[in-house]
């Protein structure tokens, strides 16, 4: 009976190991955004210069990321976060220019992120800081009736790495792709 009670024990101690050891669906913290934003092709942003009107604009950067500024010429904004472009427009302005400049430097929209699969409204929408898959499916209108909710997978913009079934608490990124699967019950 002893040896019976032996086997039982190994054999759930052994089933049991086995369940720990897969795979967890993937997450992340969602409070966990990046320290700064960093400006990149479809973000709006909006340059105003205290006092100077004919300063103050708004562009929408193109996938060069580069826009073209008044008395400065070429100015590239893409990797740098709004406080730098600032910064730097603030400093290549000073002397010449403006003696003082105060140079804000704000996003007007963020670029997309996409959902695609079984959702009601599938589309392109402007970012959000904290964005999350949870949220994400809300704004495109919830699944269908056909989606399988553990099949949620994410396209990583920039780098076109595929995160398969992904918890819905994991953030989303900008040019990211949600995609939601289609259940065979």
């Amino acid at each position: 009976m002893k040896i019976m009670k032996l086997w039982v024990f190994l054999f759930f101690s052994v089933l049991l190991a086995g369940c720990s050891a897969s795979k967890p669906p993937l997450m992340d913290n969602p409070d966990s955004e990046p320290k700064g934003y960093l400006l990149d092709a479809g973000d709006a942003v909006s340059i105003n210069v205290y006092g100077e009107p004919d300063l103050t604009m708004k562009f929408i950067l193109d996938k060069s990321g580069t826009i073209t500024f008044p008395y400065i010429g070429q100015l590239t904004l893409k990797g740098k976060t709004p406080e730098q472009v600032s910064a730097e427009l603030t400093n290549r302005l000073r002397g010449d220019y403006l003696q003082n400049p105060m140079v804000t430097v704000n996003i007007a929209e963020f670029r997309k992120y996409y959902v695609s699969g079984e959702v009601r409204n599938p589309n392109g929408f402007s970012y959000e800081p904290g964005l999350t898959v949870e949220k994400s499916i809300a704004q495109a209108g919830g699944f269908t009736d056909r989606a399988d909710r553990k099949d949620i997978n994410i396209r990583l913009a920039g780098t076109n790495q595929l995160l398969e079934n992904v918890d819905v608490r994991h953030s989303v990124h900008p040019g990211d792709i949600v995609i939601i699967g289609m259940g065979f019950f």
